[in-house]
């Protein structure tokens, strides 16, 4: 866990502290510029490979976001029916669009189909609903593609098991001829038509060189498909690591666990760190190797879109001195931001005018819940008080779209282009919360009959 002192990466030109004052906290706050430049210099990157990027929506659905991408040229990859719809409101053409996940419900394949997007395929139960919905739209064989993974692991440390300890819920092995099956299943549907092979294999990867093992490997089983099928699409999936968060090994260790390790993770300088140039140039040269360069390849990045182009402002509410260790409460926990905690490192800046000595701090959040705990050992300034501000960065992904309103409610997020600080998501009331609530007329009469405490 680190701390950063003065202004925020990639945020320098914008006054946290003034959209605190007026916004509240704990507050979002998005930087569409940054997002641009994150998404130009992947553009840039994949050039070579002629990757085109799909934007994983799911890593934060804020529709400023989605419509910023997309006019950047980005098309999206969707995972359920409300993804799917928000792309669409947001202006985004069916054929820009690729469905994806585990589960797909038949209302959600006949949305997909009705707008022409494209559905790679994971469960086998896909395949009939698809190909019923296909013969009824009338228009020919509608292509579709296959989620598959090899026997690699990404996540594999130099000297550990390479091969994947248990299998995966998404897509389907290509190791012991399970994928091949599905094929067939596919193959055997007159009204669809295999076009494409689909593979995403984690997030937060840094191991460039098992990244791009395991796509080679994938590859060459796309080569051995196109013997069968009219291959059109590869699809490479995302996952790419950012330099802004650590993942710390053993996310289920309890805190005294990770005190008791000492440092977590290795230090800054020896962690791994995803090159995306070497990927670029290894995918080049993959898709050479295997004569695939005539495919259409898309990625689907998310974290490596969105993460450095978000922070969570929060404010010092509370602060506890207890003998050698100092407690510093936000007002924002892991409600907000679920990622990070004790198995994910952020960075955080506090924002004061002058640091001066750091301490090392527990710092948490404001749940009544022993496990709302950003870390155990953030380096903050002794200065820090009550009433200042803390920025968390490497916010923008997984904290919108998976924050939740456990003790809390959700907040508002604003974004910042150039100059300009606009509401792009107000804060949720009460009224929000239990605006689904069936008022029980019985329920709520006998509590008015119930004795005062």
């Amino acid at each position: 866990m680190t701390v950063a002192e003065g202004a925020v990466p990639g945020f320098s030109d914008i006054d946290l502290t003034a959209l605190g004052d007026q916004f509240g906290t704990p507050l979002y706050v998005v930087s569409l510029d940054r997002l641009r430049d994150n998404a130009a210099t992947l553009s840039t990157a994949l050039k070579p490979a002629a990757v085109q990027l799909l934007y994983s929506l799911k890593t934060n659905y804020l529709p400023a976001v989605v419509t910023t991408l997309a006019a950047e040229g980005l098309g999206v990859d969707v995972v359920s029916g409300y993804e799917l719809r928000t792309a669409l409101d947001c202006g985004l053409p069916g054929e820009r669009i690729v469905f994806n996940g585990p589960v797909k419900t038949d209302e959600e394949l006949a949305e997909a189909v009705r707008h022409g997007v494209f559905v790679n395929i994971d469960g086998v139960e896909e395949i009939a609903v698809l190909a019923r919905l296909a013969a009824r739209r009338g228009k020919g064989p509608l292509p579709v593609g296959l989620r598959v993974y090899p026997p690699h692991n990404v996540f594999a440390e130099p000297g550990g098991p390479v091969e994947r300890a248990l299998p995966s819920k998404f897509g389907w092995p290509i190791a012991d001829g399970a994928a091949d099956q599905v094929v067939e299943k596919i193959m055997a549907e007159p009204a669809l038509r295999l076009t494409g092979v689909h593979c995403h294999l984690g997030s937060q990867i840094v191991r460039t060189g098992n990244l791009l093992a395991a796509l080679d490997a994938v590859c060459s089983w796309a080569v051995r498909l196109r013997t069968r099928a009219e291959l059109t699409v590869l699809n490479i999936g995302g996952g790419f690591g950012v330099e802004g968060i650590h993942r710390i090994p053993g996310a289920v260790a309890s805190l005294s666990e990770v005190r008791a390790g000492g440092q977590a993770g290795p230090p800054s300088a020896q962690r791994p760190r995803f090159d995306l140039e070497l990927f670029a140039q290894g995918l080049t040269e993959t898709l050479r190797r295997h004569h695939l360069g005539d495919l259409t390849v898309f990625a689907e990045p998310g974290r490596a879109l969105v993460s450095a182009a978000g922070v969570l402002l929060t404010r010092v509410v509370g602060e506890k001195n207890l003998g050698d260790h100092r407690w510093i409460l936000l007002d924002g926990g892991l409600n907000l931001l679920p990622t990070a905690g004790v198995a994910e490192a952020h960075s955080f800046t506090p924002l004061v005018p002058d640091s001066g000595r750091l301490r090392p701090c527990l710092v948490g959040g404001p749940l009544c819940y022993e496990g709302d705990v950003f870390g155990i050992d953030i380096d903050l300034p002794e200065t820090l008080q009550v009433g200042d501000y803390v920025a968390v960065q490497d916010a923008g992904a997984y904290g919108f779209s998976r924050a939740t309103s456990f003790n809390r409610l959700r907040p508002a997020t604003v974004t910042v282009s150039g100059q300009t600080a606009e509401l792009a998501w107000r804060a949720e009331t009460h009224e929000d919360l239990m605006s689904a609530a069936v008022p029980v007329r019985a329920a709520r009469s006998t509590v008015q009959r119930g004795r005062a405490l």
